[in-house]
């Protein structure tokens, strides 16, 4: 069974403006947006970006892998 992804999607100039606010590059904002990262800051970087129009996505099984014949 293959590793579940999960990732927040946001708006390029949200990240910007997370990477101003926070100090930090754009590139450890989206590494926290895709849950790479497991710090404090990755954690507050998620709930910013959730709390600003962020979406959280999350790959689940496939209901329909196995067919059934009625």
């Amino acid at each position: 069974m293959a590793k579940k992804e999960k990732y927040i999607k946001l708006d390029k100039d949200k990240v910007k403006e997370i990477a101003d606010i926070k100090g930090v590059s754009t590139v450890t904002v989206y590494a926290a947006l895709k849950f790479q990262t497991d710090s404090a800051l990755a954690m507050l970087i998620r709930a910013w970006a959730l709390n600003h129009g962020g979406k959280l996505f999350e790959e689940t099984e496939n209901p329909y892998q196995n067919v059934v014949t009625l």
